[in-house]
Formats: C-alpha cells, sequence, structure tokens
C-alpha cells in the first residue's frame, strides 16, 4: 500500500521493518531453562507459566524422574523421592517462581521461592502410567561445572529496509536523483552487526508510470559504488489497475559493508521522461550475511531450519499483467534466477479462515487475503511453512525466527504450531488482546521473533512466517522473503540458560524505551547482551539499573550483535556484578531492569519513522555449575541388567554432548517397581510475584 507522508517530511522512506533485536544476558547455572514473563499489557504471564509448567514435566517424565521418584515413593523413601523432585525442578524453575508439586498420595513438594504475593498462577497436570514388574536402573554423574567453549553464530539479517514509495516524499525523482536530497547525495547510516561479513545484497525495486524502461541507479555504499544500468532491471509486471504502471525489480551484490556503521545513498540515472512523477521507487533493502562467536556450555545442539524463498503478487480477478494482454490473476517471481511467471489460479482466502487455522496457502505462491483482521482491505500475500522436529526429552533453551522482507510488505505475521494448535507469535497490529503497535502496524514488519515459549519437545512444530502489503484499494504491490530461516538451541543436561525477551512493539515516535526487568541467582557468572531492534535502527542505548540506583549506562552507539554488558559493569559501576576482571566476574544475585533504547531513521529516511523492537530482543543468564547430577534411566528384568542399561545410557548422552568422561565415575542403583500403581496423577502448579 502506498501512505503519503506529504512533503513537509522531506525525504523518502525505510520502512522500520525490524533489525534483530535480541537482549540476552547470558548467566550459566546447572540446568538451561527459559522463562519469559512479558510485561503487564501483553496478558502473557499466564501462557508463559503454563508452558513452563507444561515443559518441567515433559522433561521429567522423558528423562525418568518422575518414574524414580514414584518407585522410591512406593518403597517408602519419601525423602529420596523428594530430593530427587527438588533438585531437578531447582534446575528447570528460573529465579522468582514459586511451585506446588504433588503426585498421586503422596505428600505435597512446595516452595515459594521468596514470593510474599503471587501475580499469577497456572497449573499443569499428566498422568504416567507404571512399569511392568521389574527393575528400574539408575545411573548418574557428578560434574560440577559445565565447560564453556566459542559457538559461531551464523545469521542473515535485513539491515536496512524500504517499503514505501518515494514520491510520497519528493514529488520528482527526475528533479531530484538523489535519495534524501536534490542535486547532491545525502547519506542514510545504518549498522551491520559483525566484522565477520560473508556477503551483502541489496534490492531495488522501480516504478515507470509511463509504460518506458526502469530508471538506472547508483548505489554507494561507504563511498563505493554499485551501478546498475536501467536495462539490468527484472521486468515483474503491469501494476493492477493501471494501463502504463510498470514495475521492475534488481539484485545486486555489495563488496563494500563494514562491521559497525554503515552509510549508503542511491541516485537515480538513465530517466528519459520528464514527468515530475514519472519514476517511483516502490521499495528498497539491504541484507547482510556475517557471524558471532560467544561462549555457550558443551552439550548445547544448535539447529537452524531455513524457510524457501517466495515472492509474488496475487489480484482476486483476471487483471492484464503486461503490454502484450497476458490475463492472470498474478506473478509469481523466483529471485534467485529473475524468473517471472504467471499466476493462472485464482487464491484467495479470509483472514478469519487464515490466521491459527490449517490451510493450504502457505506453499510460497502469492495469494489474496480476503479483508484483513476483519477491515475493508485485502492483503496481497506470501506464506512459507518449516517443521522444527526437536527430540523428546530435550530442554528447549533458545528459539528464534528470521524474517526479510521485501517488495511493498506492510505487515507480517509468525504463527507456530507446537503440536495440537497454532500460536499467534506476533501480528503487526493488535490481535486476540495483545498490542504489537502503537498505531495500524504499518510498516511493522520484524527481523527476529522468539518462539521457544510456543515449542514442543518431542513433536514435530511448524512455523508459518505470512507478509502482506496492505490494500485498501487496487494498488496491489509484489512482496517477497528472501533467507528466512528459525533456529533452535536445545540440550539433554541438566544446563540452565534463563531467558528475557522484550515484548515486541513498534512506537509512535523516532524513539522506543522498553524497560525489561531480569534476575540473576546465586553462581551466575556470565551477562551477555544480544541486540536486535527495527530495521531502520540508528544506534541503541542500553542502561541498567537495581531497585536503589539511578539508571547507569553500558552502552551507546551503532547496532551490535552482542554485548558482554557483565564485563562493561564490572569494569565501571558494578550495578548487577561484584568484582572480577572483564573476562572472568561474578555477578551479584538479585532482581534488575535492563532499558534498551532505539534510535530509528527519520521519516525521510524510513518511512513511518516508527522505532519498533521485537521479542528477539532478550536478556539470559548462564551459570557454569551444574544444579543437579546428570543421569539417565532404564528398564529390565533384573537389578544387574537394568544398572547396566543405564550405566551405557548415561555414557553414549555424554559423549554425544562432547564429554568424554571417566565410566569409573558413574553411580548406578536399581529401584524395584513392582510395587508402583498402574497409574499416578502428577500436577505441577507455578506462580510468580
Amino acid at each position: 500500500m502506498i501512505r503519503d507522508f506529504g512533503d513537509d517530511e522531506g525525504g523518502f522512506i525505510f520502512t522500520t521493518d525490524a533489525v534483530l533485536a535480541l537482549v540476552v544476558v547470558f548467566i550459566f547455572t546447572a540446568s538451561i531453562v527459559t522463562y519469559f514473563a512479558l510485561p503487564n499489557y501483553m496478558g502473557a504471564d499466564h501462557q508463559h507459566l503454563e508452558a513452563l509448567a507444561a515443559d518441567a514435566l515433559d522433561v521429567m517424565r522423558q528423562d525418568g524422574t518422575l518414574y524414580s521418584a514414584a518407585a522410591m515413593y512406593s518403597r517408602n523413601n519419601t525423602a529420596g523421592a523428594e530430593n530427587v523432585i527438588r533438585s531437578e525442578l531447582r534446575s528447570l524453575l528460573p529465579p522468582g517462581v514459586g511451585y506446588e508439586f504433588k503426585m498421586g498420595p503422596y505428600p505435597t513438594l512446595r516452595n515459594d521461592s521468596g514470593i510474599v504475593v503471587s501475580r499469577d498462577t497456572a497449573s499443569r497436570a499428566i498422568v504416567i502410567s507404571g512399569p511392568e514388574e521389574g527393575w528400574l536402573g539408575r545411573a548418574w554423574y557428578k560434574m560440577e561445572e559445565v565447560t564453556l567453549e566459542d559457538q559461531e553464530i551464523n545469521s542473515t539479517t535485513t539491515v536496512w529496509n524500504f517499503h514505501n514509495w518515494l514520491t510520497n516524499f519528493w514529488n520528482s525523482l527526475y528533479s531530484r536523483p538523489y535519495w534524501g536530497y536534490q542535486t547532491a547525495p545525502q547519506n542514510i547510516t545504518f549498522s551491520v552487526p559483525s566484522s565477520n561479513i560473508h556477503w551483502g545484497r541489496f534490492l531495488i525495486g522501480s516504478c515507470n508510470r509511463r509504460n518506458k524502461a526502469s530508471y538506472g541507479a547508483r548505489v554507494v555504499i561507504n563511498n563505493v559504488p554499485h551501478v546498475v544500468r536501467n536495462n539490468s532491471f527484472t521486468f515483474l509486471n503491469l501494476r493492477p489497475g493501471t494501463t502504463r504502471e510498470l514495475m521492475y525489480n534488481y539484485q545486486g551484490n555489495i563488496t563494500s559493508l563494514l562491521g559497525g556503521s554503515n552509510r549508503f545513498y542511491v541516485q537515480f540515472t538513465n530517466m528519459t521522461t520528464k514527468g515530475t512523477r514519472d519514476y517511483d521507487l516502490p521499495w528498497f533493502s539491504i541484507i547482510a550475511n556475517y557471524t558471532n562467536t560467544i561462549k555457550v556450555p558443551r552439550g548445547i545442539i544448535t539447529r537452524t531450519y531455513p524457510f524457501n524463498d517466495a515472492a509474488g503478487l496475487a489480484v482476486p480477478s483476471l487483471t492484464r499483467l503486461d503490454n502484450n494482454g497476458t490475463m492472470g490473476y498474478g506473478r509469481i517471481y523466483d529471485l534467485n534466477t529473475g524468473t517471472v511467471t504467471n499466476l493462472n489460479t485464482r487464491r484467495v482466502i479470509a483472514w478469519s479462515s487464515m490466521v491459527r487455522q490449517n490451510h493450504s496457502y502457505s506453499d510460497g505462491l502469492p495469494f489474496v487475503i480476503d479483508s484483513v483482521n476483519g477491515g475493508s482491505a485485502d492483503g496481497c500475500a506470501v506464506s512459507v511453512t518449516r517443521d522444527i522436529p526437536i527430540p523428546a526429552g530435550s530442554r528447549i533453551l533458545d528459539a528464534y525466527t528470521v524474517v526479510n522482507p521485501y517488495g511493498g510488505v506492510d505487515n507480517a505475521l509468525v504463527e507456530v504450531w507446537n503440536g495440537t494448535a497454532w500460536n499467534v507469535a506476533f501480528c503487526s497490529f493488535k490481535y486476540n488482546g495483545v498490542s504489537y503497535s502503537a498505531g495500524d502496524g504499518y510498516g511493522n514488519v520484524p527481523g527476529i521473533i522468539y518462539i521457544r515459549d510456543y515449542l514442543r519437545a518431542g513433536r514435530t512444530n511448524k512455523v508459518r512466517v505470512t507478509i502482506w502489503d496492505n490494500v485498501p484499494g487496487q494498488d496491489y504491490d509484489l512482496v517477497g522473503l528472501v533467507d528466512c530461516y528459525s533456529t533452535v538451541s536445545y540440550t539433554s543436561l541438566p544446563i540452565q540458560w534463563n531467558n528475557y525477551p522484550f515484548a515486541s512493539y513498534q512506537n509512535s515516535t523516532t524513539v522506543s524505551a522498553p524497560v525489561r526487568q531480569f534476575a540473576i541467582g546465586t553462581d551466575a557468572k556470565k551477562v551477555l547482551l544480544f541486540v536486535g531492534a527495527g530495521l531502520d535502527t540508528k544506534t541503541i542505548k542500553v542502561e541498567v539499573k537495581n531497585s536503589t540506583s539511578a539508571w547507569t549506562q553500558l552502552y551507546n552507539g551503532p547496532v551490535p550483535f552482542s554485548l558482554d554488558i557483565g564485563a562493561i559493569d564490572v569494569a565501571g559501576s558494578k550495578i548487577f556484578t561484584t568484582g572480577g576482571t572483564p573476562g572472568n566476574y561474578s555477578a551479584r544475585p538479585g532482581t534488575y531492569n535492563i532499558r534498551v533504547t532505539i534510535n530509528s531513521g527519520q521519516g525521510w529516511e524510513s518511512g513511518d519513522s516508527n522505532a519498533e523492537i521485537y521479542s528477539g530482543t532478550r536478556v539470559a543468564v548462564i551459570y557454569p555449575k551444574f544444579l543437579a547430577n546428570m543421569w539417565a534411566t532404564e528398564y529390565a528384568n533384573d537389578a544387574y541388567t537394568a544398572q547396566a542399561l543405564a550405566r551405557q545410557e548415561l555414557i553414549e548422552m555424554l559423549q554425544a554432548s562432547g564429554y568424554n568422561i571417566d565410566p569409573s565415575l558413574i553411580r548406578t542403583e536399581a529401584l524395584y517397581t513392582g510395587d508402583m500403581p498402574n497409574s499416578l496423577p502428577v500436577r505441577l502448579t507455578l506462580w510468580r510475584s
């Protein structure tokens, strides 16, 4: 959709579509857990507590904790059963969460976690079936501290995006051939969050309203020109509802990206007609691929699942698509090959039939959304889906989806299937009581959305990304997704990694400064901050405070991939650290606030000039010491075999996680299961302050 901002903006547009927003404050403990309590206005605390309870029960069932405790209870070893349960819950639940655990007729276990008044309560229950009469072998190994190792994170993200029309800010490209100014270049700054850059690309659209060829362009990035001749553009389509507006696109390689701050300008060339609105820039994107290295516990498995690229144009009725009189329902565009083919089948789906529903339109082909969000406008859309399998019994530590849009994209929807239902992880505008924008969500298209809370281990999850051009009239525009992916980290070891994501939100001004609370527990050793924000973000500022201090600045500059804010804090104000060096510091247990201030581009640079932050922005806490033994269980008809099987399973699990240990240090025992009930109800209730 074209949104006219008027000449007083004095420039053009780069949509605030969503640079990654990862604020991860890592602190290693014993089990890696992920808990994210979004701000109160999100109304999502209850959902997150339910997910936390469900995940904890699933892990305890899969790793044998519940069966071991049940066997101990049946042999009147109440103290042993309670020790097993408390140890596991200590490694699974983050600080600030109280619990009540009840198994069958046995005594209730409770830990208030220092909470005087609970703000929310959630409960989950399962039933475990007693095994056949025999023996439960149990093997365990004590490792006091996990080894940290380097993990390379390869990312592909949109570092700048423009999705509106340039003549909304300048009346003419012919007389104002430089983006942002008339007869001289005006640089626009953007950030690449790594100096280890593998490649960069730019995507530039073009519209000629006189039935002529595209303009040419000089895209100058860090003073290096990338020259595009007008005959190098790929013809896409005749714009629906018009007789002379021709649409084009070009993809070019960038050779001059720098880590940190960059700048670019665009000069329009080879213009053969002189009308004030003969030419227009409908979209422009810069995408970069780069690598960062962070320290993580050994034994974490990270998998990346790429989506298929998708792009095209769809209309609800037959329309003329080119000057040759070709009729169709739209165009299918392959960005990599430059191939354009006709869409010859009408593809229209109602909003109510699409959101949170199984449907066949997420195949990458363009389609029309009828009455977006129940309103009068339609949407010209593409949608893609990716399976995300996670092994049973895994502790899911982190998961996010990266969206790289281009074309006339106005809005986006990210949904996750957990094996039983679709849940909305992000929507550009207010949906189902959750407010994602201060306005109508125009241009609120994310780069990174946090999805860990919606995933379940032992199931084939799915992630579905849908983007569209909002069409209140007949101005249907091509939309596309390129190099999108989901990344998931999980482990079978009792490692703890607590995440505290920010809420996805588009502000109504060029500055947004949300605050997030995070907790540090005993023995926390690492505190990192992974940063991501709207796609027009110029700079960010990071501040922290405790309950009595003023806000203390830790960083102010270009958008980074990550910051070791613990290292910064220990070298300065020591708000949440107690001492040490930047490479080896100690964190102070407590509850803290972190504020991330996003400074976005102006309207002429970025279109809507609204600053955004997304749930990919998260704080995480990492503890090198284990809070629990690593152990495994197996069943057999005799005690010796049960112990041997459990011992072998534990060795294989440790080896698969990168640990070669002395087998003589493994301890085993066998529990008789003949006295266990046929079924036992188990309930876990959680609450937070």
